[in-house]
């Protein structure tokens, strides 16, 4: 079965006290960004800071077709599903003019209890965009295919792109 997973994490958080929660991987784009703010926000403080939000683009264009959206502009919809999760986790009044989405004035109510946002873990294939992507809002990175399968090759190589994107890389993450 394949849970909606912040419904199964409220669940998991409510019987646990200890246990890392994560997704892996919610297709943040398909998801108001707002909505998803809220609710990863709330996840994370009634978890006591636990959660990790995993998330990618997904390969499935019925999927986008369903939502209504445009499956060729799925990785802008993510950026700028990330960008409005961080404006919103961290100002006190958010704004956020992006192509796909524009907000003035949100006050978002609770922050997450983890300094900065809920961590967030950027899956895709060892390229520019996903490395883009991590450097800019990434806490880890989850590969995916071929960079799955061979770890010791694709971590080295998305450890340079992420530091050519301005990122720290040092400081990647890798799920394996």
């Amino acid at each position: 079965h394949w849970l909606e997973p912040l419904t199964f994490l409220t669940y998991v958080a409510a019987v646990t006290s200890e246990l890392r929660l994560g997704t892996n991987i919610l297709l943040a784009a398909l998801r108001r960004p707002v909505v998803l703010a809220k609710v990863a926000a709330t996840l994370d403080v009634l978890s006591g800071g636990r959660i990790d939000l995993g998330v990618g683009i997904g390969w499935q264009r019925e999927e986008y077709e369903a939502a209504g959206l445009d499956f060729s502009t799925r990785g802008r919809l993510l950026d700028d599903s990330l960008e409005a999760l961080r404006v919103l986790w961290t100002e006190q009044s958010a704004d956020l003019d992006t192509p796909s989405l524009s907000f003035e004035h949100i006050h978002m109510m609770p922050k997450p209890v983890q300094p900065g946002g809920v961590p967030l873990w950027i899956s895709g294939r060892m390229n520019e965009r996903v490395a883009r992507r991590i450097a800019r809002h990434g806490h880890g990175w989850i590969p995916w295919g071929d960079d799955a399968a061979d770890l010791t090759s694709s971590i080295p190589k998305m450890r340079d792109a992420v530091a050519r994107a301005g990122g720290a890389a040092d400081d990647l993450e890798v799920a394996g």
